[in-house]
């Protein structure tokens, strides 16, 4: 048993199956894996130290691993119910509901009030007593979980929820800034259209991944000799809004508009290189536009752009319109928008300077720009050694279906549905050397798609929605699309690890 401020006991109806926990320590003894609990140790009492709840239940998620459930007691009330779901809690009990209950505090989403003052519940709802009207709501919000869950959306309903109560806030943004690494382990490089409505939005596990990648992984195409800074649209993909359309229109119009690189200039991603644009979360997140700038939006546009200007261009030309002073203060560059980007004079003054300065580059051979494209997408996905993939290869189809072909063998194909270059096994084949994506299964026939029971080892940097290359005795059998990240591969004993979608013949 344990006690909760007021003296109320916790009956542990699951202790026959705790393993209880000190501080950060995890001591599991023998056991069946599919089966154990791990207590997170008196988290009662982290009801108002976000921080310690963070650093202890962040400790334990780490030292647990993916196999086995952790169990928070006495912590959950309706409001913090979805953002301990988010944060890795599995089970939690009504013991809190239950104490705010016999106090007269009627417990809801968005924040605990007295049950008396609930003058909008009905008189029958009311006879129930308030305990029950505290479940029912518990119930109601649980179901709402699952669903965001099932919707790959959770993160959204833990950052409104969040709001409810100072603690909320503080963990979240804690969690955010201090344990990024566990949750980005955890995102998935694919997913749903989402809203970036909240400041906590900018910490969002895949939208940090997202400027991380930028910062680390990106590189133009060697030809692009122009930066190109444009504004978002709330339309996604970006090529399928008017205002992008237009922008194309006019660039169409500059003689030699290969050796230019679109930027797109955006919050909370920071920075959107135009061939990335398919790419998660590029292509799915939507804001609130109000022409106004957060300090902390603009900080980190400032250090994506910034960034991007170093990277060999010999110009810059910002075409961002009203409010984005603080972009052009960021960059020494040209600035063509005459109030709005779209108006007749903007677009006069963008395609007349730009067609002065892309008059000084030599014209890239046909067929370059594509190519070298789908290269800095496949560096991107992948990481270095990436453009292996595109070496020597030519680029065929409408944008923004993409085929990478060398010769007759096609590599892969990027489509907007996914978003990311989808690998055939020739070209897997190509990315086989630099070793990368790859998942060493067991030494058994593949008949279908690869299970986690059947995978040996895998490259650390596997996330779910990532190609893998399904490896056996080191000759590469089968690629697909991971279903877990690596570490689950590797540690649980259940559920698909691999979706494959091609595999070589037996022989």
């Amino acid at each position: 048993m344990a006690e909760l401020p007021g003296g109320v006991s916790i009956p542990l109806s699951l202790e026959n199956k705790l393993i209880e926990v000190e501080e950060e320590r995890v001591d599991l003894p023998p056991h069946n894996e599919n089966e154990v609990v791990v207590v997170l140790d008196r988290s009662f009492e982290m009801r108002r130290d976000a921080g310690l709840f963070v650093e202890r239940l962040s400790a334990l998620r780490g030292s647990a691993g993916p196999n086995k459930l952790i169990y928070a007691p006495g912590i959950m009330d309706v409001t913090n119910m979805a953002l301990l779901a988010y944060m890795g809690v599995d089970l939690f009990d009504s013991s809190l509901l239950a104490y705010q209950a016999r106090r007269g505090v009627l417990s809801l989403p968005e924040g605990s009030i007295s049950a008396k003052d609930a003058r909008w519940i009905s008189q029958d709802q009311t006879n129930k007593g308030t305990e029950e009207l505290n479940l029912s709501t518990a119930w109601q919000e649980l179901g709402l979980i699952r669903h965001m869950i099932r919707a790959g959306r959770l993160r959204e309903l833990a950052e409104v929820r969040a709001n409810s109560t100072p603690w909320g806030v503080a963990a979240l943004r804690l969690f955010d800034l201090e344990c990024y690494e566990l949750q980005e382990a955890q995102a998935s490089v694919v997913g749903p259209r989402f809203y970036a409505n909240s400041a906590q939005s900018l910490n969002r596990p895949d939208v940090a991944r997202w400027r991380k990648r930028v910062m680390e992984r990106w590189s133009p195409p060697p030809h692009k000799k122009i930066l190109l800074l444009l504004p978002c649209s709330a339309k996604k993909p970006y090529f399928t809004s008017k205002t992008h359309q237009i922008f194309r229109e006019s660039l169409v119009r500059v003689p030699n508009s290969d050796v230019v690189q679109e930027l797109i200039v955006t919050s909370p991603l920071g920075a959107v290189p135009r061939e990335l644009e398919l790419l998660y979360p590029a292509a799915q997140y939507d804001i609130p536009v109000t022409g106004h700038w957060g300090l902390e939006e603009q900080r980190m546009v400032r250090e994506l752009v910034s960034s991007a200007a170093e990277r060999g261009f010999e110009k810059v030309v910002c075409h961002l319109g009203h409010g984005n002073d603080f972009v052009k203060d960021a960059v020494d560059c040209i600035d063509t928008s005459q109030g709005s980007p779209t108006s007749r004079e903007s677009l006069a003054r963008m395609e007349e300077v730009l067609a002065r300065l892309c008059q000084d580059y030599d014209r890239p051979p046909r067929g370059m720009d594509r190519a070298e494209s789908l290269a800095s997408v496949a560096r991107f996905q992948f990481g270095e050694g990436g453009d292996s993939l595109t070496e020597g290869c030519i680029v065929s189809g409408n944008y923004p279906y993409s085929k990478i072909f060398a010769g007759k063998e096609q590599m892969g194909m990027l489509t907007p549905e996914r978003g990311m270059i989808s690998l055939t096994l020739q070209g897997a084949s190509r990315l086989l050397p630099k070793r990368l994506h790859w998942v060493m299964m067991e030494d058994f026939e593949l008949s279908g798609n690869l299970f986690a029971v059947g995978v040996k080892e895998a490259d650390a940097r596997i996330r779910v929605g990532d190609e893998a290359l399904v490896l056996r005795n080191g000759e590469l059998v089968a690629v697909g699309i991971a279903a877990m990240n690596a570490r689950e591969m590797t540690e649980l004993k259940r559920g698909e690890a691999v979706k494959v979608r091609h595999k070589r013949k037996a022989t």
